[in-house]
């Protein structure tokens, strides 16, 4: 699971980044305390111990100036102070699942981050809250035993979407390395592209390192990405994504080809098991075009209801290279008419129809070019 949080801005102490250094120091003091509230706070309630105030307002102040500098833009210098007092936090709270606490930590004290994680980890990407869609910085916090660590990760200026542990196989060797993976997303001109960066750690060690990274050429392009259930307990991956068509001018909002690709996670990372194209009427289009452009008459005959329209699309010639085609604005991929437009003048109404789980072109003719 993971969640996005982006809390409105309030204002921050005086300056001084300085008290930053002040961190390690006081550190003890903050273990006693409680979590940040977003509200104006309340530190000492009427007839506390006055020494009670000191922490509090100390923890107040650290806060106060890590959340200046995330509204100074000093994203670099705010993120690992940021980490650090999530981390403190978490080492408070040892009976609360690292992603939850994280959750109501960064809520509370006003920092923007996305979380996701499982029982015993949790990735957090912090990020500034004037920025939201800018840079961000990525760390790993989990429990080992009684302790609980922290450190940077990959996947700087992505955004963060899920996070998964592999689970242990019955049997697997107890010195077997620890698997995670995150799910990211990376914001490209067509639309979001998922990217999926794995680590390990071995059962002693005290850092995750990289183990694998799919992006978009072993995920198929643009579209989405997740973690999926297996059977015997396991944990596999699923993309549903596409790639521009040679040939066709395809907007992002454009109907497109999807594919759906699935991945095995087993001891040495993923592993590609299946990729399935998605039936549609457009995917049937593109299909009969770059048959006709290489002259394959016989797969060419398999996606038309009759030979005459062979014929048809071969007067127009609709095999040679005469401009991008492209759909009418507003039609959907899965219609049973659509309007295709080829280079500056040309436009046809090409029909279909659906048969034994596929589409196949029912008719085709020119048509009237509509105002785009």
């Amino acid at each position: 699971m993971n969640g996005r949080s982006v809390p409105p801005r309030a204002a921050a102490p005086g300056r001084g980044a300085t008290m930053l250094a002040a961190f390690v120091l006081l550190a003890p003091a903050l273990l006693a305390l409680g979590a940040c509230t977003r509200k104006p706070p309340q530190f000492v309630p009427p007839g506390a111990d006055s020494s009670a105030a000191v922490g509090a307002d100390s923890f107040a102040v650290l806060v106060g100036r890590a959340l200046e500098l995330w509204d100074t833009q000093d994203g670099a210098n705010a993120a690992p102070a940021t980490a650090r007092l999530l981390l403190d936090d978490l080492r408070r709270h040892p009976d609360q699942r690292p992603g939850d606490r994280a959750r109501t930590f960064v809520d509370s004290c006003g920092f923007s981050a996305e979380v996701a994680g499982s029982v015993d980890l949790a990735a957090v990407s912090v990020f500034s809250r004037s920025d939201p869609g800018g840079e961000s910085w990525p760390f790993l916090f989990w429990r080992d035993g009684n302790a609980v660590n922290f450190q940077a990760i990959e996947g700087n200026g992505m955004r963060l979407l899920d996070l998964a542990l592999r689970p242990r196989e019955a049997g697997a060797p107890a010195d077997m390395p620890q698997q995670a993976a995150a799910i990211y997303g990376r914001t490209g001109p067509r639309g979001q592209q998922p990217v999926v960066i794995a680590w390990r750690r071995p059962v002693d060690g005290k850092r995750w390192t990289l183990a694998q990274t799919l992006g978009p050429d072993s995920l198929g392009g643009v579209g989405t990405a997740e973690f999926v259930g297996q059977a015997g307990g396991g944990t596999g991956l699923e993309a549903r994504t596409y790639r521009t068509t040679a040939g066709f001018d395809e907007c992002p909002t454009c109907p497109h080809i999807h594919r759906t690709l699935r991945f095995d996670w087993g001891p040495d990372g993923f592993h590609k098991t299946s990729e399935e194209v998605a039936a549609s009427p457009y995917y049937t289009f593109v299909q009969f075009i770059a048959a006709l452009s290489v002259n394959d008459r016989e797969m060419a005959q398999r996606l038309v209801s009759d030979s005459s329209l062979l014929d048809a699309a071969g007067q127009s010639e609709w095999g040679k290279a005469k401009g991008l085609w492209r759909l009418a604005p507003g039609t959907d991929e899965s219609a049973e008419e659509m309007i295709f437009f080829r280079g500056a003048r040309e436009a046809y109404k090409v029909r279909f129809a659906s048969r034994d789980g596929r589409w196949i072109i029912t008719d085709l003719h020119p048509t009237q070019r509509s105002v785009e």
